[in-house]
Formats: C-alpha cells, structure tokens, sequence
C-alpha cells in the first residue's frame, strides 16, 4: 500500500513539474508571436520607405534626364508615367 501510495504521489510530482513546464513554454510561446508581429509591423515600415526611397531615386533620374532630353522625348517620359499612376489607380481600386 505504501508502494502505491509512493507511485501516486511522485506521478503527482511529475504531473505538476510537466504543468509547470507547459505554462512556461505557453507564455514564451506569446512572447514570441508579440515579438514576430512586432517584427513583421517593422518590416511592413522599412519596405515602405524603401519603396518611397525609390521612388525618390526615379524621379530625381526623370529629372536629370528632362534636363538633357528634347521636348519630344520628355513628352514621352511624361505619358509613360501617366500610364504608370493609371494603373495604380487601377490596382487601388480592385
């Protein structure tokens, strides 16, 4: 009866040890989905202002172009990047 009660008494034990185990591995288990959202919002932020830096970075290439290309040419550039924001607008509004 002592044997058995001993048994008992240390899988007890164990249940609260592995109980115990399972909440800290819960909680790290939120900490790292808070982390990876964080991660991901940062992300998110960094490309956009990648993708600003490149815009910046192609219209000040226009620019310098425009100075140095004819009438005809800068025309052209100009209805090439009005083809470009309609098809902005177009995504936008899908």
């Amino acid at each position: 009866m002592k044997d058995l009660s001993a048994l008992v008494a240390n899988l007890r034990r164990k249940a609260e040890k592995l109980v115990e185990k399972y909440q800290v591995v819960i909680e790290q288990n939120k900490q790292l989905t808070n982390e990876v959202f964080e991660l991901k919002e940062e992300l998110n932020k960094r490309n956009q202002q990648l993708s600003e830096m490149e815009n910046k970075i192609k219209v000040l290439k226009i620019s310098k172009s425009v100075d140095s290309e004819s009438t005809k040419d800068v025309k052209l550039k100009i209805n090439e990047m009005v083809r470009e924001i309609d098809k902005c607008i177009a995504q936008i509004n899908k």
